[in-house]
């Protein structure tokens, strides 16, 4: 069993985590080449005006184990609150017991912000079983359809 604590980052402490974000992101959201740059700006903007959060999982021993990006989001419509969790990246695989634990501080984060919903939009296979395991139903799937370029 991997142990350990999960940390929000804050503003001050981001520029110290920007490579090791910057690496997740490219790892886990799947940003062309291209847009890297653009995307680089908006989040580390969104993160220094703490529009968007970094939570970290050290292992007892101090060593990064999991890195996580969020965002609040309100519904223009409606004005619910909504977290969205953009970056999910491990070093380490979790037991089930430990992706509880780590959804569970992610939902008290989400519940003390007066959130109505946790969504995420994940590629990977293996966070879909997690999201199955903690509970989450899936709410819809997006399809796209290139209509010229590359």
């Amino acid at each position: 069993m991997i142990k350990g604590f999960i940390y929000k980052v804050l503003p001050m402490q981001i520029p110290s985590f920007w490579e090791t974000i910057k690496f997740c992101c490219v790892q886990a959201d799947e940003v062309e080449s291209k847009d890297l740059q653009p995307y680089f700006n908006e989040l580390l903007h969104s993160l220094l005006n703490e529009k968007s959060q970094c939570f970290v999982k050290l292992g007892d021993d101090k060593t990064l184990l999991a890195l996580s990006v969020t965002r609040i989001l309100i519904d223009k419509i409606t004005g619910q609150k909504s977290l969205f969790i953009q970056i999910l990246y491990s070093w380490k695989r979790f037991e089930d017991k430990e992706w509880q634990e780590g959804f569970n501080f992610i939902k008290e984060f989400a519940e003390h912000e007066q959130c109505k919903y946790i969504y995420f939009e994940p590629r990977n296979p293996r966070i879909w079983e997690m999201a199955e395991f903690l509970g989450c139903q899936e709410s819809n799937r997006k399809f796209i359809f290139n209509i010229g370029g590359v």
